[in-house]
């Protein structure tokens, strides 16, 4: 698409001079780099236009030409005849600039150029919509935290299940079960919470013959830093953001520079190369160099700490069952320890649960293995791009 614009911008120019395309007998060839032709004689005729394109140059050119052939033998290696310097306005409308054209990798024609961070405002649009780029691109060195563990200072997790069971422990028939459980986080401290009223029913049978309580659990050690599980981003990348407008070109000013409408104020004239041609080398008039790419981002992640279950953690609690909602009337007393499975005690049968409480005997906190805190993922650089710019004047001390 960016070929394309170039190309027809070109051949507009051309159209508006009133130029003709040359013919094989005008033009055979073109010396790469140049736009030189030879004609059937072997003669170097002059031919305007990108490098490999065959142009016919307005009608004094070839006498011109012919002109400046005839001097070269007259001419002082020492003189410097290479055309206008880059910026010149020689031979250009008034507010235009004089400079080499691209070719070669580069787009042909020069393109308005904004540079600029990414804070800092934007300049007033040259109309369409332009093209984004990010030079000069710094990717941090990808470093992670260092994952530790903790063990929880509480970290004897109370029963959180509690089962009326409408049989006896020993009874193999299976019960009817009313769960008799604590809220949930409980501390272990009076609870009135999922009372079962005396001579409750359940089948025919009283629901209240034994109670199941299960052991109490290890609290999970503590993953330091806390990370979100799906891992914490690395900084974004210093860059540079480019706003890029295609030029105005107004014909040639000799023949081997083009007339390009002068920069809007806040932008600058640069070729542009994409793609492989990106790496290539900056032409001598156009030395400014900044490469990045049309999207670079940083899109690696520090994986999130995680820790492995405690190893030789252990604790014991004693449970205790009321029949009043107050904890006062006692109902069953035992001790669970974490290591075994869920206990089970003989009740009155029919009688009422209406409170519970827990306290912790012993807690051996265990150790956890860390793990994450590692870099996953690649920076994101997608369309290789470099801008070889017009080198700005430095400001007078």
């Amino acid at each position: 698409m960016r070929a394309f614009r170039t190309f027809a911008a070109y051949l507009g120019t051309l159209i508006a001079l009133g130029l003709a395309a040359c013919d094989a007998e005008s033009c055979n060839g073109v010396i790469s780099g140049t736009t030189i032709c030879f004609d059937d004689d072997g003669e170097e005729v002059p031919c305007c236009g990108p490098p490999g394109d065959k142009y016919a140059c307005p009608p004094d050119a070839g006498d011109d030409a012919d002109v400046d052939a005839g001097d070269e033998d007259e001419a002082d290696s020492g003189d410097d005849d290479g055309g206008p310097e880059a910026g010149s306005s020689s031979g250009c409308p008034s507010d235009a600039e004089c400079v080499s054209p691209g070719g070669g990798g580069f787009d042909y024609y020069p393109s308005y150029v904004w540079m600029g961070k990414e804070t800092d405002p934007l300049p007033e649009g040259l109309g369409g919509s332009p093209w984004l780029s990010w030079v000069d691109v710094v990717f941090a060195e990808p470093t992670c935290p260092a994952c530790s563990c903790a063990a929880e200072s509480a970290g004897c997790v109370m029963p959180a299940a509690w089962d009326a069971n409408s049989i006896a422990c020993q009874d193999i028939s299976p019960p009817t079960v009313t769960p008799f459980d604590p809220p949930a986080g409980w501390d272990g401290s009076c609870a009135s919470s999922s009372q079962i009223p005396a001579g409750a029913m359940c089948d025919g049978s009283p629901c209240v013959r034994s109670l199941v309580v299960e052991p109490p659990a290890i609290a999970p050690c503590v993953a330091i830093p806390a990370m979100p599980p799906e891992g914490q981003p690395l900084p974004p990348p210093t860059r540079t953001k480019v706003l890029e407008y295609p030029s105005a070109p107004l014909g040639t000013c000799d023949l081997s520079h083009v007339c390009i409408g002068a920069a809007p104020a806040g932008y600058r004239l640069c070729l542009v190369a994409h793609g492989l041609e990106a790496a290539l080398e900056c032409p001598e008039e156009w030395s400014d160099r900044h490469s990045g790419w049309r999207k670079a981002e940083e899109t690696r992640i520090c994986t999130a700490c995680g820790c492995s279950s405690p190893e030789g953690a252990f604790c014991s609690v004693r449970v205790r069952a009321y029949a009043d909602d107050a904890c006062t009337n006692e109902q069953a007393s035992f001790i669970l320890p974490s290591n075994e499975d869920p206990k089970c005690v003989d009740l009155a049968s029919g009688t009422a649960l209406g409170s519970k409480t827990a306290e912790v005997l012993f807690y051996e906190a265990g150790t956890c293995e860390p793990s994450g805190g590692e870099v996953m993922g690649e920076p994101l650089m997608v369309s290789p791009v470099t801008f070889c710019c017009i080198p700005e004047l430095a400001p007078p001390p």
